[in-house]
C-alpha cells in the first residue's frame, strides 16, 4: 500500500498567515506522519511573486487552481482552516463537499446494481447514472458576474493595482463557467441566457431576477 499524501491548506496572504503555515507543517513533519504531504505555502514556484515574470502573473489564477485541485483531488486526507479571509481556501473546501456529494449519489445508483442480474437491467442503471447524475451536471451552464468600481483594463503594478481577486477564486470561476469568463456585471450574462435558452422578452426576465 502506497504511503498516504496529505493536503494542509489555509490562508497564506499575509505574513501572520504564513508562519501559521509554515508552523503547521513544520508540526506535521515533527510529528512523524508517514507519508508526503502538501502545503501551498511550500510551493514557491506559484507563491513567490518575487522572480515571477509579467506574463506568469497573468496566468497565475489559472495555475493556482491546476496545482492545488490536482493535489486535493490526489490526497488521502485534508486539514483545511478555512477562515473568512481565506477566499481559496473556502473554495477548497467547497470542492471538497461537492466530490462528496457527487460521490454519495452514484454510490446510491451503484448500490442498486448490486441487486441487478440481468445485463439489460445492468445496462439500464448504467444510462440511469449518466442520464441523471453525470451528464446534468457536465452540462450544467454556469456564470459568474463580479463588479467592482475599481476594476480597470490598465496595466498596474505593485501597491498601485485598484483591485484584485483572489486567485484560487478566479481560477475556479474559469474552469467552471461556461464561457471561462469573469462578467462585469449580470447584465452580460443576460443576452447569453437569452440566447441559451431563447427568452427574448428582455424586461420580463429582468423582473424575474430582481
Amino acid at each position: 500500500m502506497d504511503k498516504p499524501l496529505g493536503y494542509l491548506g489555509g490562508d497564506i496572504m499575509t505574513h501572520g498567515s504564513n508562519l501559521a503555515r509554515q508552523e503547521e507543517y513544520d508540526k506535521f513533519q515533527a510529528a512523524g506522519i508517514p507519508g508526503k504531504v502538501y502545503s501551498p505555502v511550500q510551493n514557491k514556484s506559484i507563491n513567490d511573486k518575487s522572480n515571477m515574470t509579467e506574463e506568469e502573473n497573468n496566468h497565475l489564477a489559472e495555475k493556482i487552481c491546476e496545482a492545488d485541485i490536482e493535489r486535493l483531488w490526489n490526497s488521502d486526507y485534508t486539514v483545511l482552516c478555512p477562515e473568512q479571509s481565506a477566499i481559496g481556501t473556502m473554495c477548497e473546501m467547497g470542492v471538497l463537499y461537492g466530490w462528496k456529494y457527487f460521490c454519495n449519489r452514484v454510490l446510491d445508483c451503484l448500490s442498486e446494481l448490486q441487486t441487478i442480474k440481468t445485463t439489460e437491467e445492468r445496462a439500464a442503471a448504467f444510462n440511469k447514472i449518466m442520464d441523471e447524475i453525470i451528464w446534468p451536471q457536465f452540462n450544467k451552464q454556469n456564470y459568474a458576474h463580479y463588479f467592482d468600481i475599481r476594476t480597470n483594463h490598465l496595466n498596474e503594478k505593485d501597491w498601485r493595482r485598484s483591485f484584485s481577486i483572489n486567485q484560487m477564486l478566479y481560477g475556479m470561476i474559469l474552469y467552471a463557467t461556461t464561457d471561462g469568463t469573469l462578467h462585469n456585471s449580470f447584465d452580460e450574462i443576460l443576452p447569453l441566457l437569452q440566447k441559451a435558452y431563447g427568452t427574448e422578452d428582455t424586461e420580463e426576465l429582468k423582473t424575474e431576477w430582481r
